[in-house]
């Protein structure tokens, strides 16, 4: 989902995020400004009287577990790094240790501010394909800390969604855009149920090989990197999670133009090529667009504006999201 969260939330000001990294991170911390990017999350940039320090993600606890989720994933991506891993740009924790701060019913973390900008989310060519894959491989060579939480296959959001292709016969009133989401949904109605069946005969076939799961980031397109002279940096850790090395793999390798990539993977991690399953590959495939559509499913039938970030949701679901599925 690369549409981005233009808008800064009403119910949490610039100056609530100043005071809570002075209190918690760094008491010299001078301004603060809402940053238009991400797609789940806000952020913001923090600075020191003369350039940015901090970049500070406000994550949604949306479920009753998500913030024991969140805390488990921060803490599982750090460890890595302080392992040895080279290739990732983990969240700092809080002068007394701890990974974030809650402030209403968000989680605040931060990580140390880089200057330049990360990509589109589509690899430009199979030599920025291939420095990205040596970056996975190194990842899912590590070993997984102990409070790496495992994939579970759903896909997320599944019964949000299967509540809403049963409520289709009637119009979503719910903003600008509810029923013009409707309308994309009902025409894929039987399509993503054929899909879902689909999902769930993969999932288990996945499950069955859990000892073979490594840590997988989960989103490792190149909007997820920052590139730096010493390689690239892998950022937004909230998918961190033990699962099939194709959760990755399914974004670094496949669309290649050559055998670049998927050699300079196997250089790092040492596996066969031949070992790679493209059942798997499809299942994440499928988890990743079923997911998608949840979750615009669930935004617009739910209350709305039709503010800036709306529009650009609801472009990209039109757009993006369903010859996505289609595709499939």
């Amino acid at each position: 989902m690369l549409a981005r969260m233009l808008v800064a939330p009403d119910d949490l000001s610039a100056e609530t995020v100043l005071e809570t990294v002075r209190a918690h991170w760094d008491d010299a911390a001078h301004a603060c400004a809402h940053v238009p990017k991400g797609a789940g999350a806000h952020h913001w940039a923090v600075s020191g009287k003369h350039r940015p320090r901090w970049f500070v993600t406000a994550d949604d606890l949306d479920t009753p577990t998500r913030e024991d989720e969140l805390r488990a994933t921060y803490d599982s991506a750090r460890t890595l790094v302080e392992d040895g891993l080279p290739s990732a740009l983990a969240t700092v924790p809080t002068a007394g240790g701890e990974t974030g701060v809650l402030v209403g019913a968000r989680l605040l973390t931060v990580t140390p501010y880089l200057e330049g900008e990360s990509g589109p989310g589509e690899f430009a060519d199979d030599d920025q394909r291939a420095l990205v894959a040596r970056a996975v491989g190194a990842l899912h060579a590590a070993e997984a800390p102990p409070t790496l939480l495992d994939w579970v296959p759903g896909p997320p959001q599944r019964d949000d969604l299967l509540d809403l292709l049963g409520r289709l016969d009637e119009p979503w009133e719910s903003g600008p855009y509810g029923d013009l989401v409707r309308e994309a949904l009902r025409a894929e109605a039987p399509l993503l149920r054929d899909l879902l069946a689909r999902f769930d005969t993969l999932a288990a076939a996945a499950v069955a090989r859990r000892g073979t799961w490594v840590p997988t980031h989960g989103e490792p397109h190149t909007a997820n990197v920052r590139w730096t002279a010493a390689g690239p940096l892998l950022l937004d850790w909230e998918s961190l999670r033990r699962a099939p090395r194709e959760r990755d793999l399914r974004v670094v390798l496949w669309g290649a133009d050559g055998a670049e990539p998927l050699s300079a993977y196997c250089a790092v991690t040492g596996l066969d090529p031949d070992a790679i399953d493209g059942d798997l590959v499809e299942l994440f495939e499928l988890e990743w667009w079923l997911w998608e559509t949840a979750s615009y499913a669930v935004r617009f039938h739910a209350e709305h504006e039709g503010d800036a970030d709306d529009a650009r949701f609801a472009r990209s679901f039109l757009d993006e999201v369903v010859p996505a599925v289609r595709a499939v």
